[in-house]
């Protein structure tokens, strides 16, 4: 029989390739969703990004075929390239005709560029692509440090956005910085740039001391990557920031430094009662 026009092909590829998106958690196998690994072990193609060794291991366990994306190094190109070329590969095997399942560290749609790209690109396309959530390092994050964002609420940034586009914040609000070793740095983290490392954690640290006393503690936290493994838990002065230890993966928490001042006219106004005081009040 007489193969189609390419056109046809293309047409049936399109119909019948599929992109799924699902990530680790943070730890993997403990933290990877039932959802997640079923998408992984019923795909025709799996491609992975993650963190460490073990997870991938571990995938390995569950799919022997499983492939590596395209890692950069730390004098290779700049991240967004790396990113592109990981688009790049997710695409060609959807356009194959393939159910594809790539598989990111931690949430799949946290910090994680080429996930997004992947799925946008494929939607339009005309590919059917869906993401599945997971657990991300602001999940641990909040379990680890016993916060209530219900409470207090929070503010989160990726730390070189937060300092180039000077984004609003409050002493009042908890405040979350993440990829503080990579201020300033379009490459990929290079644990021995150690001078480059240090002056952007200088300059954070006189940004944040502009608004926060010069005594303010913060928290350099990095999650747990295994269940018999502690998280990394350590307090910094704003002060001498520059000095903090961290690694590619370490986040910056910056406390309040008290509860937010509850605006008893704005509470009068909605409940119409000046005796009682906001449940969440505490000032």
């Amino acid at each position: 029989m007489a193969q189609p026009p390419d056109s046809v092909t293309s047409t049936i590829d399109r119909r019948e390739g599929s992109l799924v998106v699902v990530g680790t958690g943070i730890q993997w196998a403990g933290q990877t969703t039932l959802a997640a690994r079923r998408a992984i072990e019923a795909a025709d193609t799996v491609l992975f990004a993650v963190a460490d060794a073990g997870t991938v291991s571990w995938l390995r366990s569950l799919r022997a075929d499983a492939v590596s994306l395209r890692y950069g190094e730390s004098d290779g190109p700049p991240r967004r390239e790396v990113y592109r070329r990981m688009a790049d590969d997710i695409l060609a095997e959807v356009r194959r005709g393939a159910r594809v399942c790539a598989v990111f560290y931690g949430h799949p749609g946290v910090f994680s560029t080429p996930a997004h790209e992947a799925i946008r690109r494929a939607r339009s396309e005309g590919f059917s692509a869906r993401m599945l959530p997971g657990v991300s390092f602001l999940d641990c994050l909040v379990a680890d440090l016993g916060l209530d964002p219900g409470h207090e609420g929070f503010l989160a940034y990726e730390a070189t956005d937060f300092l180039i586009r000077r984004r609003p914040f409050a002493i009042h609000t908890p405040l979350v910085l993440s990829q503080i070793a990579l201020i300033g740095n379009p490459q990929v983290f290079d644990q021995r740039a150690s001078g480059r490392i240090q002056r952007g954690l200088s300059v954070l640290g006189e940004v944040l001391c502009d608004s926060y006393p010069i005594s303010h503690e913060a928290i350099v936290y990095d999650a747990s990557t295994h269940p018999i493994e502690p998280p990394r838990i350590a307090r910094q002065p704003l002060s001498d920031l520059g000095n903090a230890p961290v690694s590619d993966v370490s986040t910056l928490y910056i406390p309040p430094v008290g509860p937010a001042p509850v605006d008893r006219a704005m509470w009068e106004r909605l409940t119409g009662d000046d005796d009682r005081r906001p449940a969440c009040a505490i000032a």
